[in-house]
């Protein structure tokens, strides 16, 4: 009687609903409030059950990036479109943009969306992201009115709630903190104008805005891999304690979320391949498990395959486990292994229950900063460099009188006998402060270039002498999720409001160590080795979390990674990289993929914005260290006999 009842609320048959191994009904409905009343959110719209795959392409990465990912995506034939636009401080750079009276979302995703709006409706495809920033609503309404001017009937939903910038010192208290989980420093309201405050929402708002009928769900801060996990979770009836499925969501959101890092840009092993081209843009086929087969258009440029997929896997996690705000993955747990061309199942991840906070974005004003670049050529440019040192620092004050100072000198490749380019260096003066006139044009720029006919032989600029500029700041820290009410609206008189689960405490399982049982065919004493680039025989990827520097590096066997694991310690690490030499940093073992991942706190000082380091989102650290020539086995180097002319074989 009960299955006949609840088959008779929704419409639909009893099939059609999902039953524990009890004979209980696994609860499939979400009671929410909409408006003053208490309701079913059925009524709102049905639950998409469903075993069948489910195609997600992610079709943008970042607020800039290219603008054909929808056409590619929707060519190749999606159920769900998901963008994300919103990298650490693009909501710094929004708030800027409304401050001048612009948006204060991604006013090129409707840009983008609105040509395709036609197919999207004709297709019945589903486009879920992250574009409405700041305004969630505005960009709503923004797509409505696309819809309108391109005679489509689309249901658009936004959410809101992750804006609390407002309700900071009412949730702390005026003389609040917020200590930053990077570096430990507090922060305090009372000292501190803050200009964007954005806690991380989960997967089930998006589930919610889908379950009533939502074509288009534009989102405001949310997770990242929560794109995805909304889809997945609304299309597979997913429970929020399932925590596994939650889990595998996540990853497959987490390796399409950068876009083309998993098809074959950024790689670092491309020279492998003749011509990557321009890669496509990735597809998750999702399945009821939770697991995936990471993809890209037949016919697209690219590749995907265990390596891509495993450096993406990598990217930007910190440690073994990923705190996602619905569910915490235990990222040793991941299994990849190919499935065909172009296809990587990615499989057996496991979850658990999450904690009572999420992560707090803050973003503020840190000061303003200052760059100019001088040129050295030919011989002497040691002498060069130490006699514009010494006039520099007479003309704009010494490098410890500011916040920061660096000089980065970027080559020669020769000091003689090449051609111009090959002996000419480049000098990067960077300087930042909170005193803007220490860094203004008059008081920075103008004064070096005001040495040129009185300094080195040679002396040039790359480009004329520039204002200072503001930098910002991201602080992240934690919030209680009670203190965050997530709304989904459609409409303006459709409002669904969305509770965060709550869940007892879950102690983390041991996460399985490394195994180097079989070092010993290449790891004792005896073994010939050989000095090569580190890149020679392991992969890596790395980029910015705020002020904090990731860098993964993954062997390509079981015996490499024995090495790998025994060989690239955190000191060796210093060594191979000295300027961590006096950070804090911190290593973590992923055996599942032969993979390690280095954390390196502060290599990035306060962030993308403020670093003053030449690279400042460690976009090429990986790099760096695969240049890097260590002792390796002989057994463990590939080409060998190709390679000999730069290397030294050893006993």
């Amino acid at each position: 009687m009960l299955k006949s009842v609840f088959g008779s609320i929704r419409g639909r048959t009893p099939g059609d609903f999902r039953w524990s191994s009890h004979g209980v009904f696994r609860n499939h409905f979400r009671w929410l409030t909409v408006g003053c009343l208490t309701c079913n959110s059925s009524n709102m719209g049905a639950k998409n059950v469903s075993n069948s795959v489910l195609r997600v392409g992610q079709f943008v990465a970042y607020h800039g990036d290219r603008a054909d990912g929808m056409r590619e995506l929707l060519d190749a034939g999606v159920d769900i479109l998901t963008g994300d636009y919103l990298a650490e401080l693009t909501m710094l750079v929004l708030r800027k943009n409304q401050l001048r009276g612009g948006p204060g979302y991604a006013a090129a995703f409707v840009e983008q969306l609105e040509q395709f709006l036609p197919q999207i409706a004709k297709d019945g495809v589903k486009v879920v992201t992250n574009a409405g920033g700041l305004d969630p609503a505005a960009c709503a309404a923004a797509v409505r009115d696309a819809c309108a001017r391109r005679g489509v009937e689309l249901s658009v939903a936004w959410i809101e709630g992750d804006d609390l910038r407002e309700d900071l010192s009412t949730i702390l208290g005026p003389e609040g903190t917020l200590r930053n989980f990077d570096t430990g420093d507090d922060l305090s309201l009372e000292d501190t104008e803050i200009l964007t405050a954005n806690a991380y929402l989960g997967a089930w708002p998006i589930v919610s805005a889908l379950e009533a009928g939502a074509d288009i769900v534009i989102c405001p801060r949310v997770a990242d891999a929560s794109l995805v996990v909304g889809p997945s979770a609304w299309h597979f009836g997913w429970r929020p304690d399932d925590f596994d499925m939650l889990a595998g969501g996540v990853v497959a959101g987490h390796l399409i979320e950068c876009c083309a890092q998993v098809t074959g840009g950024q790689f670092a092993l491309f020279h492998e391949f003749p011509d990557l081209g321009l890669p496509g843009l990735p597809i998750a086929e999702i399945r009821a498990d939770a697991s995936a087969v990471i993809t890209k258009p037949v016919g697209s440029g690219g590749t995907v395959n265990t390596d891509t997929v495993t450096a993406q896997l990598l990217y930007e996690i910190g440690g073994t486990e990923y705190l996602n705000p619905d569910v915490t993955v235990d990222l040793t747990s991941v299994r990849v292994q190919q499935d065909g061309v172009d296809r990587v199942l990615v499989s057996g991840t496991r979850g658990r229950a999450p904690n009572d906070t999420t992560k707090l974005s803050l973003t503020f004003e840190g000061g303003y900063r200052n760059t100019l670049t001088v040129g050295l050529t030919g011989m002497h440019v040691a002498e060069k460099l130490a006699w514009l040192r010494r006039e520099v620092e007479s003309a704009v004050g010494k490098p410890e009188t500011f916040e920061a100072f660096r000089w980065t000198v970027v080559g020669p490749a020769a000091e003689v006998d090449g051609d111009q380019e090959q002996v000419s260096a480049w000098v990067v003066i960077t300087a930042r402060d909170k005193n803007r006139a220490k860094v203004s044009r008059a008081g920075f720029a103008d004064r070096i270039v005001q040495l040129g006919i009185s300094n080195i032989p040679g002396f040039y600029m790359t480009t004329p002498p520039q204002r200072e500029r503001l930098f910002g700041v991201q602080w992240p820290c934690l919030i209680g999720k009670k203190h965050v009410d997530t709304r989904v609206r459609i409409g303006d008189e459709r409002q669904i409001d969305v509770s965060w689960q709550v869940w007892p405490v879950d102690e983390p399982a041991s996460a399985p160590a490394a195994s180097i049982a079989s070092a010993s065919s290449v790891n004792d004493g005896e073994t010939a080795t050989v000095r090569v680039p580190l890149g020679e025989v392991v992969g890596t990827r790395s980029g910015d979390k705020g002020g904090t520097a990731n860098l993964g590096v993954w062997a390509r066997s079981a015996d490499a990674y024995s090495w790998l694991s025994e060989h690239l310690t955190v000191d060796r690490l210093r060594e191979l990289i000295p300027e961590s030499a006096e950070l804090k940093v911190e290593r973590f073992e992923f055996p599942n993929v032969n993979g390690l991942n280095f954390v390196l706190f502060g290599y990035l000082e306060k962030g993308v914005s403020s670093c003053t380091r030449i690279d400042p989102q460690a976009k090429g650290l990986g790099e760096y260290l695969a240049s890097r020539r260590v002792d390796v086995p002989v057994a463990l180097v590939p080409n060998l006999s190709g390679a000999s002319s730069v290397m030294e074989v050893m006993r």
